[in-house]
């Protein structure tokens, strides 16, 4: 009887015990809890605190810059140190998330109503100006950049030469250059927009950076836009006939689909083909038959806003679906037609509008023959590559990119002893 009575006094310490340590647990969890909300509602709060002025017209680019990086860093240690409180895609780091927060809390966002109103027009263009001065890097003072006209014909196009330190005469010269092609839907983006990481391509490639300062659509119709791009080709190969042997194309976005067009027009006129083209996340074509409609947005793109970047293209009494396959051809590159082309490095993430799109589009660029890099960023937006500054996968992407560079000009034996570049260790990791 004492033995039992002794056990069942035992028991019930024991379970008092784990009764207790069941409470601790619980109220050391809920604490956890509770201080892990305060810590994301204090992170929010402070991101917008530091965000909110950012859309302020006196504010310049590099206070804008330090602003959205300290809301960046922010979001970063949250995501670190609480993951399950902003789950990502597996894959994507901390840093990569924390922009995508960044660009979603962005006001106002960049779209258009269907009525397409030149008001509307300027004020997307003015924040769309805004967002990606402060996204990309500030223009250096070592940055050095001239405002050229090409005249083709009748017609002036505005160049841009951007190189660090000083302007080569890429007229008279074997170093090689970047010919870039800046996206924007053909409605926004410019020298003013894109100069920046121009300069930071051209100081980490060693190369000069030809900018083409693109016409805008609704003032001017894509197919003038195009026929400016293959102005600009003949302007290069007139000056130097050879010029294609030290040319890398680069473009982002609509401004990667001019260059996929540009080189079904050079091929199909046997011009010489460029030694390599870089393209971030281009558009494909304009058909946009295999965009993610299961992704409401990108980051900063959306499917309705696509459409009708795509109007204004086109111009806003024209029906995509009403025109011929002829006239089509006058706005946008044959989907099967890539043979000839020059070796390609295209990146993408894979959780853009275009992913699928660019996926089929490399598919069929390896069947025609063609040399081609597709370098997926994981859980990434459009045009991700070019936001070094925040993600360490964009910043890894961009290192690939130099050497797949360099070895296009060692494999074709061009010169290229200014053009070194290091591997990144931390890059190893991802």
């Amino acid at each position: 009887m004492c033995d039992r009575k002794a056990n069942f006094i035992l028991f019930l310490s024991f379970s008092n015990h784990l009764r207790r340590r069941r409470r601790l647990l619980f109220a050391y969890i809920s604490f956890i809890m509770f201080s892990s909300w305060v810590f994301y509602l204090m992170v929010n709060i402070l991101a917008l605190l530091f965000l909110v002025p950012c859309i302020d017209k006196s504010l310049s680019p590099l206070s804008r810059f330090t602003r959205m990086t300290m809301a960046h860093r922010l979001f970063t240690l949250r995501n670190k140190y609480l993951p399950f409180m902003s789950p990502r895609p597996p894959g994507m780091e901390s840093d990569s998330k924390g922009f995508e927060e960044l660009i979603s809390l962005y006001y106002p966002r960049l779209d258009l109503s269907e009525n397409l109103t030149n008001r509307e027009i300027e004020t997307l263009r003015y924040h769309s100006e805004q967002l990606l001065t402060s996204l990309h890097p500030a223009r250096t003072s070592s940055c050095v950049i001239e405002h050229h006209i090409f005249q083709y014909d009748d017609n002036r196009v505005n160049m841009y030469s951007i190189q660090h330190n000083k302007i080569e005469d890429w007229k008279n010269s074997d170093r090689p250059l970047v010919l870039y092609l800046h996206g924007g839907g053909f409605v926004f983006g410019g020298i003013d927009t894109y100069s920046g990481f121009e300069c930071h391509l051209s100081k980490e490639l060693n190369m000069l950076v030809l900018h083409v300062n693109l016409r805008l659509a609704p003032e001017s119709s894509l197919a003038k836009v195009i026929e400016d791009v293959i102005g600009v080709y003949h302007v290069l190969l007139s000056v130097d006939t050879n010029i294609n042997q030290r040319l890398i194309g680069m473009g982002d976005s609509s401004g990667g689909m001019l260059w996929i067009y540009l080189l079904q027009w050079i091929v199909a006129n046997n011009k010489p083909i460029p030694q390599a083209v870089v393209l971030h996340s281009p558009w494909p074509s304009l058909d946009f038959l295999g965009l993610n409609l299961m992704l409401p947005t990108d980051g900063y793109l959306s499917v309705s806003f696509l459409f009708r970047l795509r109007q204004l293209a086109i111009g806003k009494n024209n029906e995509w679906f009403e025109m011929t396959d002829e006239e089509r051809a006058k706005f946008s590159p044959k989907e099967n037609s890539y043979h000839g082309f020059p070796p390609l490095y295209i990146t993408v993430g894979t959780r853009e509008m275009f992913t699928n799109e660019i996926r089929l589009m490399a598919v069929r660029m390896k069947r025609a023959g063609v040399d081609v890099i597709l370098d997926q960023g994981e859980g990434l937006m459009h045009t991700y590559a070019l936001f070094h500054l925040w993600s360490i996968q964009a910043k890894c992407a961009q290192k690939r990119i130099g050497l797949w560079i360099q070895e296009q000009f060692l494999k074709n034996k061009i010169l290229t002893s200014n053009i070194k570049i290091q591997s990144d260790t931390s890059c190893n990791k991802l």
